[in-house]
């Protein structure tokens, strides 16, 4: 893995008055021939900008300076190619050469970072900055192709993409926005051979019928991308192939990702290569088989909960993107080829449609998921019901397929009912847990929930887990929320603070292990529970999804968020609850601490007084709890 720690020995090149390293060394080779004026650049094969928003990616973990670090190491000999970078977003940026207090555009050249021009604080969370940086990159860097690189975070067909740190209300980029920045700047007629996503979620049919006119591939992934993002050695791909088109480079840069981080990884691996011209089949194809879904919902008045309860629990078993725990799980993405899969039986000629589609849209497609990937997907509400309205509004902007788009207002319209039917709702559970809950106050009516064992997770098998057997964090009981589903591990969040700033904590469970690699040495009755490893923080930040972790370390303090509620109510009555911290954990006070890895998660033997219930989901995508059982 690349490190995360960034040093003044970068081997950047600051050219701007005086020339020197980042570490402050006068540079030794003689650059009096070269000629720093963009009005001088020849046409090249291709030229490659990359809209680089640092963020707090660089504020936190320095993760655009490494990625610096990979362009200039690429061994990208510059008669191939023009990289062109601009750079800004970040609070702060750990190295000596880029400057926090504006944005900077620079050019790459035999290895050597040169800065061409600063352009002042803008925020590159404006479609305006957008404009400026492709139009210049356009015009002073000529090429045969262009491909244009948006790097930092992403949020999907509602968040769009990026975070400008010092513009936090208005620091994203809106699919609309995008579609408005690549029209006055000129793209139309596909003038980019590729555009590319170095972020999360970003690779849907939403974007893909964005980008259509103005590019001719779109490489992005589907679901959340490591810290680390895309390796940059992809670039040496037009030493050996000059003129590649946007299928070849994007198979490189699928390629050079998955190789990086290895078949045994546990990260999240998506991405695609999908051909924009393809696109709009796939939308129409979608389109027609949720126009078969609509009428299963609104032809019979009298069975449309029936057949509302049908498609919300293939819904619910639909390939999501971007989960987390239930504090934090509004991205709402599905794969296409998955919620088509699932609606198969229901509608098998229009389903097969959209699969066929796809298989013709996606040319090129790697992952390391469980569950097969068809490398584009959609919006489909259902965890962010309580942000509905905020999120169709914005989706019907974006003037997608009308077909589908109304679908989701129906779908959206039944799921916010409530039923209060006990049996009815008994009918249409689609999930049960088991969650474990302890008393919050003296008098025996508020319970806070310590635990969960999900029907999906494998941890709530009483051959390997006894009852009184789990999970915690320094003492700390906590509930691990499923949030995602790979071959070798499945991903779990752990609501918290961090430093008073709210996040999930990231928990990984290899599938494969019979041993606690973490615990068999400090407790061997622990040998024989899962694997478990704590990745790190991923913070809150609305819509958009943090790439990657943050890393906790001694300096961190850190609280869990726990749902109380009263069992006094009734099973049927709206639940009174509410989310509470517990006090602060100061990492640094830890017996056990370690720069590497100052939290661990172990599996406790409880004592004392705590109780279980079953939590059952219903098509609603609401929850409902037993009455409390102590725990035996």
């Amino acid at each position: 893995m690349r490190t995360h720690i960034c040093v003044l020995v970068l081997a950047l090149l600051l050219v701007s008055g005086t020339n020197q390293r980042v570490n402050n060394t006068p540079i030794v080779q003689e650059l009096a021939q070269f000629n720093l004026s963009a009005h001088a650049q020849n046409t090249r094969p291709q030229t490659v900008m990359i809209y680089m928003n640092g963020s707090d990616l660089e504020t936190e973990i320095g993760a655009a300076t490494v990625d610096l670090m990979e362009i200039l190491e690429s061994g990208l000999a510059s008669e191939n190619a023009h990289v062109v970078i601009l750079t800004g977003g970040a609070k702060y940026w750990q190295n000596d050469v880029v400057p926090s207090n504006q944005c900077v555009l620079w050019m790459i050249e035999d290895g050597w970072l040169y800065e061409v021009e600063e352009w002042g604080l803008l925020n590159m969370g404006d479609p305006e900055t957008l404009i400026r940086f492709i139009k210049y990159g356009m015009e002073y860097f000529p090429a045969e192709k262009y491909g244009l690189v948006l790097w930092d975070h992403g949020g999907g067909a509602i968040a769009g993409y990026g975070h400008d740190e010092k513009f936090y209300d208005e620091g994203s980029l809106t699919l609309a926005e995008m579609d408005y920045a690549f029209h006055k700047a000129g793209l139309e007629g596909k003038s980019l051979e590729w555009l590319g996503f170095d972020s999360c979620l970003m690779a849907t049919v939403e974007m893909a019928l964005v980008a259509e006119p103005y590019a001719k591939y779109l490489i992005a992934s589907e679901d959340l991308e490591p810290g680390d993002g895309w390796d940059y050695v992809f670039l040496n791909l037009f030493n050996r192939y000059p003129h590649a088109d946007g299928y070849t480079v994007g198979r490189e840069i699928v390629d050079t990702f998955m190789d990086f981080f290895g078949s045994d990884s546990d990260e999240i691996l998506t991405l695609s290569v999908t051909d924009l011209s393809k696109v709009y089949p796939v939308a129409e194809a979608m389109g027609k088989l949720m126009t078969q879904a609509s009428g299963t919902i609104i032809n019979d008045y009298s069975m449309r909960r029936n057949a509302f309860s049908a498609l919300a629990t293939r819904r619910s078993y639909t390939k999501t993107f971007g989960e987390g725990s239930p504090r934090d799980n509004y991205s709402d993405m599905v794969d296409i080829g998955d919620m088509a899969w699932h609606l198969s039986d229901l509608f098998p000629e229009e389903s097969a449609d959209v699969i066929a589609a796809l298989d013709e849209a996606v040319l090129y497609n790697r992952h390391n998921s469980d569950t097969p990937l068809y490398g584009l997907s959609a919006f489909y509400i259902y965890g962010g019901k309580s942000i509905g309205f905020e999120s169709l509004t914005t989706y019907n902007a974006l003037n997608m397929n009308e077909y589908y788009t109304q679908y989701l207002h129906q779908f959206y319209v039944l799921l916010t009912e409530r039923s209060t039917s006990r049996t009815r709702r008994s009918r249409e559970m689609i999930s049960s847990d088991l969650t474990l809950w302890q008393p919050a106050d003296n008098q025996g009516r508020r319970y806070r929930m310590v635990g969960i064992r999900s029907a999906d997770t494998g941890l709530h098998k009483q051959e390997k887990l006894p009852s009184n057997m789990w999970p915690s964090i320094e003492g700390y009981p906590v509930c691990l929320y499923p949030a995602g589903s790979y071959e070798k591990f499945n991903y779990y969040a752990i609501p918290a603070q961090v430093n008073g700033k709210d996040c999930d904590i990231i928990v990984s469970i290899n599938k494969n292990s019979k041993n606690n690699e973490l615990n068999k040495e400090n407790d061997r009755n622990l040998k024989g529970h899962p694997e478990c490893k704590i990745l790190g923080s991923r913070y809150d930040d609305g819509l958009v999804k943090q790439k990657g972790y943050d890393p906790l370390t001694p300096d961190d303090k850190v609280a869990f968020y726990y749902l109380e509620r009263d069992f006094n109510s009734d099973f049927n009555s709206k639940d009174k609850a509410e989310w509470h911290l517990t006090p602060e954990i100061n990492l640094a006070n830890l017996t056990n601490l370690t720069n590497k890895n100052p939290l661990q998660l172990q599996w406790t033997e409880l004592s004392g007084e705590y109780y279980t219930s079953l939590r059952h989901t219903d098509v609603y995508n609401e929850v409902h709890f037993e009455p409390l059982i102590p725990l035996r």
